[in-house]
């Protein structure tokens, strides 16, 4: 394989999908000459970020990772960590939510490759980071884009235009399976079933996620985090966990901007099994076992805690954000599923939405979020998620099937996604 230049790849690991989808050929306007400018860039910002780390050992998984074992007090000017949420005065302030245990859907935790027997870590007081493969790495777009969460920077629109962003005139879509609840909340917790999507292109990505945010336009200010594959980010086809935060609405990233896991500064890692990037098994089989990724959003004493499968990984400080935005509270709850259509091939992607089966099918056939509940005071108390928003924004492609008032053990859950190119979504 050529890696002197960046290249649009192609899935070809599943060979159900319709015979079109052979026919289906990227269209990217990017000389050779650019891609390799684009790409040169891109490997030495990864080389450059890595090898300013303090790196005192380095382990390999299971799965081919290389983790760099850095002082956990090297993360900060000052050398101080901050210490997790304590558990004591968390509660749910809705009599009607069980606690948690026997369930009517049974379910089981993935586990991450760190916490299985036989994995090797660094010295008592690191926290591993992932050094990517960048030969693995071959996006065409520029750093800029590189490093955003949609593949684009966002660009703000006109004040007097309805809407907020826009995109470049590239032909990308953004298709979601979205639930929204707008409130003042200190953190979000739930949990969503873990997938391996199909994804058709290399600059496409499949997710499901939470988010927490506050603030519009340029000063829209977020928390996120979920599960997620995509091949021009990581290197493989495989999903991973993520955690991405923005400070300015998605217009720009870098260091204390916003962007994804370790790729710019802001995201503190505390705990030594499960970290950004991390590749969790089992996953979820159709008509078979379900496996869940449980997720917690916490404020903490000046900090955004995210809690993975009941383990405080990690933080961005609210010092990153502003007054307006999420430095003291959020102002929105959101769970999520999202695909990015690339736009560089004829017609709509292929690309799965959870596993690519739909809302209607229910139960071991399709994928669900459950357990759903914000925390509504900074004292601890947890409520019932309840979203005044749910749509699906290209619904024939993928969708959302609501259950916010269920009372059972899942409280409030949903059905979603999809398949993306059907003879409804053609």
């Amino acid at each position: 394989m050529n890696n002197q230049y960046g290249k649009i790849e192609k899935n070809e690991d599943d060979q159900d999908k319709d015979e079109a989808q052979s026919k289906r050929e990227p269209d990217t306007e990017v000389s050779e000459k650019e891609a390799a400018r684009r790409l040169e860039q891109i490997h030495q910002y990864l080389r450059d970020r890595a090898n300013r780390r303090d790196m005192i050992a380095r382990t390999r998984t299971e799965s081919g990772q290389e983790l760099d074992w850095i002082p956990i007090e090297s993360q900060t000017q000052d050398g101080r960590i901050a210490s997790p949420p304590s558990e004591d005065g968390l509660y749910l302030d809705d009599p009607k939510k069980p606690a948690y245990g026997r369930e009517m859907r049974p379910h089981e935790l993935t586990v991450f490759e760190l916490q299985r027997k036989g994995a090797e870590f660094g010295p008592k007081g690191t926290v591993p980071l992932v050094r990517r493969d960048t030969s693995k790495i071959r996006p065409v777009r520029t750093l800029q884009d590189y490093l955003s969460k949609h593949g684009r920077a966002m660009r703000i629109l006109p004040d007097d235009d309805p809407r907020q962003f826009a995109y470049p005139d590239d032909g990308t879509t953004h298709k979601y399976a979205y639930s929204a609840q707008y409130l003042t909340c200190y953190g979000a917790e739930g949990s969503i079933n873990a997938w391996d999507p199909y994804l058709e292109w290399s600059n496409e990505f499949s997710l499901g996620q939470v988010a927490l945010a506050r603030g519009s336009g340029s000063g829209k200010q977020t928390v996120e985090a979920g599960h997620q594959e995509y091949r021009d980010l990581y290197g493989d086809w495989v999903p991973h966990l993520f955690v991405f935060y923005t400070t300015n609405g998605y217009t720009s990233s870098g260091d204390n901007q916003g962007g994804y896991n370790r790729d710019v500064d802001g995201w503190v890692q505390y705990s030594s099994t499960i970290y950004p990037e991390a590749i969790s098994s089992p996953l979820s089989q159709f008509g078979g076992t379900q496996y869940i990724m449980s997720l917690k959003w916490q404020l903490w004493q000046g900090n955004w805690w995210l809690r993975v499968n009941g383990i405080w990984i990690g933080y961005y400080p609210a010092s990153l954000f502003s007054t307006s935005g999420l430095r003291s509270q959020a102002g929105k709850v959101a769970w999520y599923g999202e695909v990015v259509d690339s736009g560089n091939h004829a017609g709509t992607t292929a690309t799965d939405m959870g596993n690519g089966h739909w809302p209607y099918e229910g139960w071991q056939h399709c994928a669900y979020m459950s357990h759903l509940y914000y925390q509504s005071s900074t004292g601890g108390a947890l409520s019932r998620y309840n979203p005044s928003s749910v749509y699906g924004t290209n619904s024939l492609c993928y969708d959302i099937d609501g259950h916010f008032d269920n009372t059972g053990s899942w409280g409030p859950y949903f059905w979603w996604g999809g398949s993306g190119r059907n003879s409804g979504c053609p």
